[in-house]
């Protein structure tokens, strides 16, 4: 019987929320607070109607500026995906590790300098530890520049399958040695 080792490793990841997203949040909030004393004030009979307008807008200003990514590794290809609001799915690359030229983490020495054709940033911060680049080159002579958050088991996944490709050494597994 033959037996097939398949490698697959999932990970979903949050954007943390920058200041400013906070900011915008506050702005909706008063802002709504505003248009519904104006509806009130203003409209009258017709302001049921705006209130519920109003209110699911607010809704959607909430739901809407969550921003994850999920990242998919099976057997040497990898897709990325950002997820908005928790219902809307885009592939926004893939790319097989063949494709891949260097992987190192960002930390201590930064992005790495070059001409790419497309930068995407799908980190959990843009500034912070756990970081890491990864430069692809396609067929076609293009290069792409990929940050990431991986884990553990992702980074384990990627060095099964890039070598020496990988900037990096997985640290020691925990081995409890019996006496």
């Amino acid at each position: 019987m033959k037996t097939y080792h398949d490698t697959f490793v999932e990970q979903l990841v949050r954007r943390e929320r920058p200041g400013g997203e906070f900011l915008f949040r506050a702005f909706a909030v008063v802002l709504g607070l505003v248009l519904i004393a104006a509806a009130y004030w203003l409209a009258g009979t017709f302001f049921p109607f705006f209130f519920a307008l109003i209110v699911i807008l607010e809704f959607f200003a909430f739901v809407y500026t969550v921003k994850e990514f999920e990242y998919s590794f099976m057997n040497g290809d990898v897709d990325l995906d950002v997820i908005q609001g928790k219902r809307r799915r885009r592939t926004l690359c893939s790319f097989s590790c063949k494709e891949v030229t260097r992987m190192a983490p960002c930390e201590g020495r930064g992005e790495p300098e070059g001409e790419y054709t497309r930068r995407l940033d799908a980190a959990v911060s843009r500034k912070g530890a756990g970081r890491w680049y990864i430069v692809t080159e396609r067929e076609d002579g293009s290069r792409e520049l990929l940050l990431l958050s991986p884990n553990e088991r992702l980074l384990a996944a990627f060095k099964a399958y890039l070598g020496r490709k990988m900037e990096y050494t997985l640290p020691p597994e925990n081995t409890d040695m019996a006496d």
